[in-house]
């Protein structure tokens, strides 16, 4: 009985210890780059969303999906464009499509798009964030 009891607890822990790993989005977080015309602009990626914040066009949202090295974007109007995730790390990444390609840059800043979201003061100095460093990169 005592052998039985084992058994089962041990194919228990066997279950539960075997869950399936997440892995980890590194697309998560604040990027900034350049247009081809050297405009300043930000990226503020979720688990499903990309906000566009770009100095001249303002706020743009855009879903997203990543399939392998593939990432699908598509706006509200349901335009949808595949890119190639050429290379991707902790600090920059590189998406490239038959038309063109965007570096980018992790932006280290105390609080992003989302997180300023929660409060109308907290977004408001994020605004304001956001123009300084638009300046910043201009000189």
């Amino acid at each position: 009985m005592r052998t039985k009891i084992f058994r089962i607890l041990f194919i228990f822990i066997l279950f539960v210890s075997c869950k399936k790993e997440e892995s980890k989005n590194e697309l998560l977080g604040n990027w900034y780059g350049f247009d081809s015309d050297s405009m300043y602009y930000e990226l503020y990626i979720s688990d499903t969303l990309i906000i566009l914040n770009h100095e001249n066009l303002g706020i743009a949202e855009y879903t997203y999906l990543r399939d392998g090295q593939r990432l699908i974007t598509t706006n509200p109007l349901f335009f949808e464009r595949i890119w190639d995730l050429e290379s991707l790390n902790d600090s920059s990444f590189t998406i490239k499509d038959t038309l063109e390609t965007h570096h980018y840059k992790r932006l280290n800043i105390p609080a992003g798009f989302f997180e300023s979201m929660n409060d109308s003061t907290g977004f408001f100095t994020f605004k304001e964030g956001f123009l300084e460093r638009t300046q910043s990169h201009k000189q």
